[in-house]
């Protein structure tokens, strides 16, 4: 049993510096997508095609692919379509896991571009607010600081 703890850990550890690994390259794609440096086509591909394992944040990145595809569809009723599935998804996700403060950022990011007419947006207010009252309890998670302090210095 002794030996076996020690190798028990050592592969959580692996598994989960994979999965931060994998976290912050979404992140990254998602953010070179939002600026138009990077191809949708590359986000989507990485997200579904190359990432093994999924956690609410992966998943909250897979809802927010709905949203960015509907920016890219030319035929209305499909971008309606596109958007409604990622915000159902979204709020199904957001629902299961309310602390989650990457799934409120993305939600805000989300609703901050949305155009008003979609009506998406009742939660602007809440969620700035709850990720500012919760961001010093990412302090494990830098990468995910500096991009959430980036983008409410750019909204004010």
């Amino acid at each position: 049993m002794k030996k076996v703890l020690p190798g028990l850990f050592f592969f959580l550890s692996i598994s989960l510096s994979f999965s931060s690994n994998d976290l912050y390259k979404v992140r990254e794609l998602y953010f070179k997508v939002s600026l138009e440096e990077e191809e949708l086509e590359t986000f989507e591909n990485y997200l579904n095609k190359k990432i093994k394992t999924s956690n609410p944040e992966i998943e909250g990145y897979k809802c927010v692919l709905w949203f960015l595809k509907a920016k890219e569809y030319y035929n209305p009723y499909k971008k309606y379509e596109a958007f409604s599935e990622g915000k159902k998804q979204l709020e199904l996700l957001i629902t299961k896991n309310p602390n989650s403060i990457e799934l409120r950022f993305l939600r805000l990011t989300i609703q901050d571009n949305l155009p008003g007419f979609l009506g998406y947006d009742d939660n602007i207010t809440e969620d700035n607010k709850f990720i500012k009252k919760n961001i010093k309890s990412l302090k494990n998670d830098l990468d995910l600081i500096k991009r959430i302090n980036a983008y409410l210095a750019q909204r004010n």
